[in-house]
């Protein structure tokens, strides 16, 4: 029993002491980082819409964790050769990265949101426009009113998936 008191009053002592420092030393570095690392969001953000063309597709959340893991050697090789000032920028680097991943896929999802949504109204306007046949893989539907040619699964499907990129593509090849 006399153990058990002592164990707890100890973690309670402990608990305390945490808690205290806590409250009285991180508290306020908390506010400054989530102020500055919103800042830093708005920041990237901004810089990812301003040159939305240029991003290479490539250049995406995974890419960047990759070569954030990639680093993890040469930091390894330059503090086993005594070296501390290049590991010290390359953890930095690594901890911004960690933060441009979550940038970067929030970015990509919003561009894949903006796609589908952009897809999905043009499949609407699309199903209600006048029928066409220039597709190769529509067919057409024969009713006792006129004819109507829908596009198929298959081209639906495509355009859902890829855009218009499919298309630009074929007709670079026609």
């Amino acid at each position: 029993m006399l153990l058990e008191d002592t164990i707890l009053k100890l973690f309670a002592l402990v608990d305390s002491v945490v808690e205290l420092y806590l409250g009285t030393f991180i508290k306020p570095f908390l506010s400054i980082h989530e102020k500055f690392y919103t800042a830093l969001n708005k920041t990237l953000r901004k810089v990812l819409e301003d040159h939305r063309g240029n991003i290479p597709d490539w250049c995406t959340a995974n890419f960047i964790t990759y070569a954030r893991t990639v680093l993890v050697v040469p930091t390894l090789l330059f503090l086993a050769w005594d070296y501390q000032f290049v590991p010290s920028i390359l953890v930095l680097v690594v901890d911004f990265g960690d933060f441009l991943d979550g940038v970067v896929a929030r970015f990509w999802m919003d561009i894949k949101k903006e796609i589908d949504e952009a897809l999905s109204s043009k499949e609407k306007t699309a199903a209600s426009s006048p029928p066409t046949s220039d597709d190769d893989e529509s067919y057409q539907v024969v009713t006792t009113g006129s004819p109507q040619t829908l596009p198929s699964w298959l081209v639906l499907h495509r355009n859902r998936t890829y855009g218009g990129f499919v298309d630009a593509v074929v007709r670079c090849i026609e």
